[in-house]
């Protein structure tokens, strides 16, 4: 599961921020941005490995909507 400054670094990213203007944002090191990029996309790597896996036992995983309220609260600190 990502940690809330990773889902808030992945989303200042997906708006086109540099890393130099995100940690400046978020009062961090350019050099932790990119390890909160980093290790947000080893865990998404990895749970898409793991469903991967499932689908081939043949294990279905329903689909679950994102916590709107969270993603707004998340926008609203960034």
């Amino acid at each position: 599961m990502l940690t809330e400054k990773e889902l808030q670094v992945l989303m200042l990213r997906q708006e086109g921020m540099l890393q130099l203007e995100i940690a400046k944002k978020l009062s961090i090191t350019q050099g932790t941005v990119s390890k909160f990029e980093a290790n947000a996309r080893a865990k998404i790597l990895e749970a898409r490995e793991e469903l991967a896996m499932l689908d081939r036992l043949g294990i279905k995983v329903e689909k679950q909507k994102p916590d709107e309220g969270k993603l707004r609260s998340f926008r609203r600190s960034t």
